[in-house]
């Protein structure tokens, strides 16, 4: 998909609904300026195109047991695509794995985990994070300190 061209409307929308997901119609046309109607359009249009993806609440990772953050950095054997394929699948499947992206440079992907403690994320990577699934190595980086931590893209 094309990049999309916003206005400044548009933005203002945007940028509000990153900071709250939650607001009514009514409060958000009063924030950005706009009628109820033309608000719910705009919102609907910004749907219709995928530039907003979907709604979700933000969880609190030490509230509900996701006591470590960690990023692991890996690397594959060679360019296998039936295990790539698997290692995707597997990735997908797994609760911890918050994100996983494949990279270009010093390594083949990155991942974010969540997990309660270090014995769950040893057991993560014997069972998981393996040759079966065509890796040659990882380094895992433990997150000690959040100092920014946003959800909001720079519109």
């Amino acid at each position: 998909m094309k990049n999309e061209k916003l206005d400044n409307i548009d933005t203002r929308i945007l940028r509000a609904l990153q900071r709250n997901g939650r607001l009514q119609n009514t409060e958000l046309a009063e924030e950005v300026g706009l009628s109820n109607s033309a608000c719910l359009r705009r919102v609907n249009i910004l749907e219709e195109k995928g530039i907003i993806d979907r709604y979700v609440a933000l969880l609190n990772p030490s509230k509900i047991n996701c006591n470590f953050m960690i990023y692991v950095l890996g690397s594959f054997f060679e360019e296998d695509y039936k295990k790539r394929e698997r290692f995707i699948f597997e990735m997908k499947l797994l609760p911890q794995i918050a994100e996983c992206h494949l990279m270009a440079g010093d390594y083949d992907f990155i991942l974010k985990v969540f997990v309660s403690d270090l014995e769950e994320f040893n057991k993560l990577k014997v069972n998981y994070l393996n040759k079966d699934i065509g890796i040659k190595n990882i380094k895992s980086e433990i997150i000690l300190n959040t100092i920014k931590h946003s959800t909001e893209l720079p519109l």
